[in-house]
């Protein structure tokens, strides 16, 4: 209205030319796009898996007997060779004693009875038959004493203890796990893989470990060893890869995620700055053409694979093709419209 009143005041005063007031535009947002297109990423499958050490001992006795010594600590952190606990050895050692006397006795009494009988006085058999005692009582001797070792229990291998079960003073019989013995530095991730992927499956192909509350750190598996059959029941082909983990970050029996890499395959893929996640739904913005480079945006629901080298490979809702929107999509609303900028096209 006042540019009507002002357009008729200048007529007014002879002026001649009146022309409409210009009228302020706010110029369209611009965004950056890249075309959904196919590249060759990782093919891969997830399945939850548990660790387990490649060395796992159960520290147990090879015989009965009381521990009168346990200089060990649950935690600790042993060398191969070091002494974890002893038991009695007292009943044994007098036996032991008691043998090597029989065996040095059937000894002497061999030496004498060859002697004579080099000099005729006794006959070969009689000679042979004390040979014999003499090398039975011997073996008699040296079993006894090798049970002497296993009374004192060392530790096989470089590791960490476990919980130690029992205490000073109590008797324990052979087989009983008094600790056990964990190195964590070398890992098994053992996977089920169903039998429909079993002729995708090699030596070698990689698997990558995730655990909650570790983003970093755990590096890749190998696949060593592939079942030669598979389990009657759930028709599953056990597969196993071996995992470094120096720092142990990794425990024996800790449950993880294990993304198992089948190797290379053309995939329908966006980048991973074109999605968004809301409640749980990823969602990109795809920008429709109008006219004179403006575009109609409309939000849309994607079901996405794990990301690869900064793309997504999109599982379902974009097809080939279609343009979508890359950074920024806070600042977008569905049905705006938009002018490109620079663009991934």
């Amino acid at each position: 209205m006042a540019a009507v009143l002002t357009c008729l005041l200048v007529v007014s005063a002879g002026a001649s030319g009146c022309k409409p007031a210009a009228v302020a535009t706010t110029p369209l947002k611009q965004v950056q796009l890249d075309e959904v297109r196919q590249q060759n990423l990782p093919s891969t499958v997830t399945y939850q898996a548990t660790v387990a050490a490649i060395d796992e001992i159960p520290m147990s006795p090879e015989i009965d007997g009381r521990i009168v010594a346990m200089p060990m600590r649950e935690g600790q952190f042993v060398k191969a060779g070091t002494l974890l606990y002893k038991l009695d050895q007292k009943p044994l050692e007098s036996q032991a004693r008691a043998d090597q006397a029989v065996a040095e006795n059937a000894r002497l009494n061999a030496l004498r009875f060859v002697g004579a009988n080099f000099s005729g006085a006794v006959s070969n058999k009689e000679s042979a038959d004390y040979v014999a005692t003499a090398k039975q009582t011997q073996e008699i001797f040296r079993s006894r004493k090798a049970m002497l070792a296993y009374k004192s229990v060392r530790a096989p291998i470089d590791g960490q203890l476990g919980a130690i079960n029992n205490k000073l003073g109590d008797y324990v019989t052979a087989g009983t796990t008094v600790t056990s013995l964990v190195d964590n530095r070398r890992l098994w991730i053992s996977i089920d893989v169903p039998a429909a992927l079993g002729h995708r499956l090699r030596l070698g192909q990689r698997v990558q470990v995730k655990a909650p509350g570790l983003s970093s750190g755990l590096g890749r598996a190998l696949v060593t060893f592939i079942a030669p059959e598979l389990d009657e029941q759930r028709q599953t082909l056990l597969v196993r890869a071996t995992l470094d983990n120096p720092s142990g970050v990794l425990r024996h029996n800790q449950r993880v995620e294990a993304v198992l890499e089948l190797g290379q395959r053309l995939q329908t893929t966006i980048p991973a700055t074109a999605t968004q996640l809301q409640a749980g739904q990823s969602f990109v913005f795809v920008a429709e053409p109008l006219n004179q480079g403006r575009y109609r945006l409309e939000q849309r629901p994607v079901r996405l694979g794990l990301p690869q080298n900064g793309h997504f490979p999109v599982l379902s809702g974009l097809q080939e093709g279609e343009t979508v929107v890359i950074g920024n999509l806070a600042e977008l609303s569905n049905g705006a419209t938009v002018s490109a900028g620079r663009t991934g096209l």
